[in-house]
């Protein structure tokens, strides 16, 4: 069975309710949910005698503590605020926390204060353990008074749970809960946040999250195995012999195949909390017919899916011709290589055997022209002033944007490309459209848009493609301009920008890590960002090109006789 016709066989099958037997023999215990708002750990009170500026400070730092109800945070609120005191679901994370005295419109009893809390905004946690940005200041008034016992507590806390990144940091951990992507040929991960301890927890606080479905933001974008009405039916724990168990409640009639598509998802994401092999049943029964417990290695396939091919070189424009991005630089055979077409920009597909150019027209402006590596690359119907590098999305989509305004994808029609627009207005929102890029997985956009990325998921709703959630990464420096973007990996960005301090930065693809690379050597700005299928990133200037393995690396320059002012570009 294909996957694409067994992801058929899934999508029909999760749709109806579960009919399978279930073992006689099995024996579920109890499912113990793990609730962080009840784990009991040890809080601390504020310090004797804090002000009331520092009580602030420390009540937000407070606040990533989810443990006995955020009882650490409710320590710093007078004893009738903490009796009603019910934090919303999620939180909004700031930085740069400030506390400073606040006037008061009207004169103030002896021991009340009015605090102004500014800080800068970083993002909200969802309900779901999403992250989604957010910029600007943040500013609010809080109110303090002393108590019998001399000790400064708030009368009335902020409406939202506001708490600091570096406390958020200490409470809670990044991990990826892995879904399937478009075609359901490979897996993609969905990042999220959870409380970090106490670390046995873990496992089941992932479990929990795969079982709840995508986040908000991709749920129209990712596909997902585990039938709705599964969930864990007993707890999640080590077993004597070293293993982790997972117990499932029936799922159903599936076949093996579909049953290993739900094996790669739990056992994949587990793979950030725990080093065990997994022991996936079913009602106490083993899940797969072969019994055996799982490792990720298991699952090898679905993460190799959406990865590039590490033998294929890499290619680049330089003097409107393509160039093998190798020590020797040849041209690439064909009118491709040999300057006929005049090629402005390019891109390869993910299995090195097709190209498409965007290729200077003689009544002017641009065209695309795809084809068969090293050989003739016929004329499409799209062209335009100006267009994007294409990105490739399997061997026979492409997507590029015309006029930096129309997002157009194409498809191929037994070697005729049809193309179709992207409704873009959500995304763009009428603002300039300078780079797109698709991720490696085929779930996911990133734009350069009005010089900022906006990450948006792809949504196929009845045949048409919708880009849904568009969110904007916000760079922090408001001179600061985004001039490129590529996908890093299938978490991460990396992106140049017209900035001399900051001229490369990767980006989390949620927009909650912003790492500046080093910018000495670099000739500012870099005209060119691109990503080998090993991670390296290559930049270009007007010097030359440029390699660092990370964020952390000093920029060296590649070996090759292509100069600057060129195109570098990896398959996809």
């Amino acid at each position: 069975m294909t996957r694409r016709v067994l992801a058929l066989f899934v999508l029909v099958v999760l749709a109806v309710p579960a009919c399978a037997s279930i073992p006689e023999s099995s024996d579920p215990e109890a499912v113990k949910r793990v609730d962080e708002a009840n784990t009991t750990m040890p809080v601390t009170p504020p310090p004797d005698g804090i002000d009331s500026l520092e009580l602030v400070r420390h009540f937000v730092d407070a606040g990533a503590a989810p443990e006995n109800d955020r009882a650490a945070a409710r320590m710093h609120l007078s004893p009738a605020a903490g009796r009603v005191w019910v934090p919303p679901p999620g939180m909004l994370i700031v930085d740069h926390v400030d506390t400073i005295p606040a006037p008061s419109p009207v004169p103030l009893p002896d021991g009340v204060q009015l605090v102004s809390l500014q800080a800068e905004r970083v993002g909200r946690l969802l309900a779901d353990q999403s992250f989604v940005p957010e910029s600007g200041e943040y500013n609010t008034q809080v109110r303090v008074e002393r108590q019998a016992n001399g000790q400064w507590r708030i009368t009335n806390p902020p409406v939202e749970l506001v708490v600091s990144k570096p406390a958020f940091e200490v409470n809670y951990r990044q991990v990826p809960v892995y879904f399937f992507d478009h075609d359901w040929s490979g897996v993609v991960p969905d990042m999220r946040y959870v409380v970090s301890q106490p670390a046995s927890t873990l496992p089941r606080r992932v479990v929990d999250l795969l079982m709840t479905g995508p986040s908000e933001g991709l749920r129209t974008s990712l596909n997902n195995a585990i039938p709705a009405q599964v969930q864990p039916k007993t707890n999640v724990s080590e077993t004597a012999d070293g293993a982790l168990e997972v117990n499932l409640s029936s799922v159903g009639d599936l076949p093996h195949e579909a049953r290993r598509l739900i094996a790669a998802q739990i056992v994949l994401s587990l793979q950030s909390v725990s080093n065990a092999r997994v022991r996936l049943q079913e009602e106490g029964a083993s899940l797969l017919r072969d019994g055996k417990d799982l490792r990720t290695t298991d699952f090898v396939s679905y993460e190799a899916d959406n990865a590039g091919r590490p033998d294929l070189p890499g290619l680049a424009v330089a003097s409107e011709r393509l160039h093998v991005l190798d020590q020797r630089a040849q041209p690439v055979p064909g009118p491709a290589g040999s300057g006929e077409y005049e090629v402005v920009r390019a891109a390869q597909s993910a299995d090195g055997a097709k190209l498409a150019a965007v290729a200077r027209s003689p009544a002017g402006g641009v065209t695309l022209r795809v084809g068969p590596y090293g050989g003739q690359l016929p004329e499409v119907q799209l062209s335009g002033t100006d267009m994007t590098r294409p990105s490739w999305r399997g061997r026979s989509e492409l997507w590029t944007v015309v006029n930096r305004r129309d997002i157009v994808r194409l498809l191929d029609d037994g070697g005729r490309w049809v193309p179709t627009l992207i409704d873009a207005r959500e995304f763009a929102a009428g603002k300039e459209i300078t780079d797109l890029r698709l991720s490696r997985d085929g779930t996911r956009v990133a734009g350069v848009v009005g010089g900022q990325i906006i990450v948006a998921g792809i949504s196929d709703e009845d045949g048409h493609l919708v880009l849904r959630r568009p969110t904007v990464l916000p760079s922090r420096s408001p001179d600061l301009r985004v001039t490129g973007v590529e996908w890093l990996s299938n978490r991460s960005l990396v992106a140049i920008t017209d900035s001399n301090a900051e001229p490369v930065l990767e980006f989390s693809s949620d927009g909650f890590q912003r790492t500046p690379y080093a910018s000495a050597n670099l000739v500012q700005p870099p005209t060119a960002v691109a990503v080998s299928p090993g991670g390296k990133v290559v930049v270009a200037d007007r010097s030359g090109l440029w390699e660092a393995d990370d964020s952390t690396d000093l920029w060296t320059l590649m070996q090759n006789p292509i100069g600057g002012n060129s195109l570098p570009f990896f398959p996809g």
